[in-house]
């Protein structure tokens, strides 16, 4: 078990060194080990779709047969972790997958326009008092709150929100 954790943690450096890591500005991040996931304990940090409740690092056979149809997926070399990224596109948001130790589990949530709303109130298109007023512990942290296992991201640009996107949290040294 050692071992594994030691070669992903090699791989997944490898991988953000090869193309720049996801969701952050340091080339030598490594995400945390989704075997050390709380399975359904999601603190704030999970989103919500036709009444499912998800979060990063869940296994995707769980996910999407619970979700509306998706309307197209692609995949693309990650940067993030050995292999592909597989993403599903549904009406407002996107799922991103990735095969974990053979395992596909879910990598990143994006909001993708103002027609879905997060669990935690947010939406593109709110303005930036508004989305510090809906989400208030997420304001404090500087748009960016992570729970240990995800990370939610939020742009603002000119005073409104643009991208909102959850992703594997990276680990602590």
């Amino acid at each position: 078990m050692k071992q594994a954790i030691l070669l992903l943690t090699a791989l997944l450096l490898l991988a953000a060194i090869g193309c720049g890591a996801a969701n952050t500005d340091d080339p030598n991040a490594v995400f945390i080990d989704p075997n050390a996931v709380r399975g359904g304990e999601y603190g704030d940090l999970y989103f919500e779709a036709n009444g499912v409740r998800f979060g990063i690092y869940d296994e995707t056979e769980q996910v999407l047969p619970a979700l509306p149809a998706y309307s197209s997926t692609f995949s693309e070399q990650s940067c993030a972790f050995p292999g592909a990224d597989v993403s599903y596109s549904f009406d407002g948001f996107r799922i991103t997958t990735n095969e974990i130790d053979g395992v596909s589990r879910i990598t990143g949530i994006s909001v993708k326009d103002d027609t879905v709303k997060t669990p935690q109130g947010l939406y593109i298109g709110m303005t930036e008092a508004d989305a510090r007023a809906a989400f208030p512990a997420l304001s404090e942290s500087g748009w960016n709150l992570e729970d240990g296992t995800a990370l939610l991201s939020v742009i603002v640009s000119d005073g409104v929100v643009t991208r909102i996107e959850y992703s594997p949290a990276i680990a602590e040294d």
